[in-house]
């Protein structure tokens, strides 16, 4: 019985952590990204890739484009800067601010 409950819970601790810890509820769909972009409700990631590249060498690891709590949107970008600094950050969608950088 404790096997089945152990089993029981692990199962569920691995299908709902990882949607709970990424914050994927508020992860625009990759559709939904394209038509903000289309619209000029968003800054292309592309330019912003661009722009990091530029100011810190390197690479992107990966990029969310995530809903602020007070309304809009913002990239949430892993970063792997040319000697190997790993950094995140957070850049406003429709400016293209960087609003918060971590690491590094």
């Amino acid at each position: 019985m404790k096997r089945i409950l152990a089993s029981l819970a692990a199962i569920a601790m691995l299908s709902a952590g990882p949607a709970t810890a990424q914050g994927w509820g508020d992860s625009f769909s990759p559709n939904q990204a394209r038509d903000a972009v289309r619209n000029g409700k968003t800054v292309p990631l592309s330019r912003i890739f661009g722009m990091l590249k530029q100011q810190y060498g390197g690479y992107q690891l990966g990029a969310d484009l995530v809903s602020k709590q007070g309304g809009g949107a913002e990239y949430h970008i892993d970063w792997m800067t040319e000697d190997g600094r790993k950094m995140r950050f957070i850049v406003d969608a429709q400016s293209g601010a960087i609003t918060d950088r971590r690491g590094g």
